[in-house]
């Protein structure tokens, strides 16, 4: 359970090559970490380190509150902070488990869904996609049980995964097949198709970026090659965020 802070404090600034200012003061908070490379349901038994839903919550509540009394009032829109929750795995991984916790049985300690334990605050996703061969299957059932639990989803990020055939190949039927695009352009389809009232999204909202380098590769020129769909994507979710905040 990751929060992050990311404040744009103009003492923190500092000029690119371009003189342009880009750097921000970035705070990052783990609330629960557990030493075994698990599910945490699994790792807080293994560990005998149970954390319940409601001290997950209490733990969160209270570090956004620190970010809110941190936040200097009557600051204009492009000084407030910006808090990112990032969820321990995917909408139905486990969360940790405990005996406190309502669906504990006699057999185990109980533990809820992702999507289930962050349910009660209300805060707007912004979800990533799989970019993979077969997952648009699997980005729709997450968006549908994010949805059917009153998620409003704010936007789509895929990564483009696997890569299928000859990048060099132009002949008919022969080439590449991106499958993150692919998955991207289906979800559009799929928005237009449903046009569901609950969804915030549109063409806009639902993007791609290319492939990430390979390991032990730094991810620096991956992000400052992409820094124009990474600006874009801000400044979407900050309109969106600013009129939610006003309605």
């Amino acid at each position: 359970f990751v929060l992050r802070h990311h404040r744009d404090d103009d003492e923190k600034r500092t000029n690119d090559s371009n003189g342009k200012q880009t750097d921000f003061d970035i705070k990052c908070e783990t609330l629960f970490r557990w030493e075994t490379p698990a599910s945490p349901h699994l790792a807080s038994r293994w560990e005998n380190m149970p954390v319940s839903d409601d001290e997950v919550i209490a733990s969160l509540r209270s570090s956004l509150k620190n970010v809110e009394d941190d936040s200097e009032p009557n600051q204009s829109d492009d000084m407030r902070s910006i808090t990112i929750v990032e969820s321990a795995g995917g909408v139905l991984s486990p969360s940790s488990s405990s005996p406190l916790n309502k669906s504990t049985a006699e057999s185990h300690w109980g533990w809820s869904t992702q999507a289930d334990l962050y349910a009660p605050l209300k805060i707007p996703v912004v979800f990533v996609g799989d970019g993979k061969l077969g997952g648009i299957s699997v980005t729709l059932a997450s968006l549908e049980s994010l949805w059917s639990r009153g998620y409003r989803i704010d936007a789509v990020v895929f990564i483009e995964g696997e890569v299928s055939g000859d990048e060099n190949d132009d002949s008919d039927g022969g080439g590449s097949i991106q499958f993150g695009k692919g998955n991207t352009e289906a979800l559009r389809e799929y928005i237009t198709m449903q046009q569901r009232k609950e969804s915030m999204l549109d063409g806009d909202s639902i993007i791609c970026l290319p492939s990430l380098p390979p390991m032990p590769f730094p991810l620096d020129d991956w992000y400052e090659n992409n820094q124009d769909e990474f600006l874009k994507l801000h400044q979407l979710l900050c309109q969106r965020w600013r009129d939610n905040f006003v309605e």
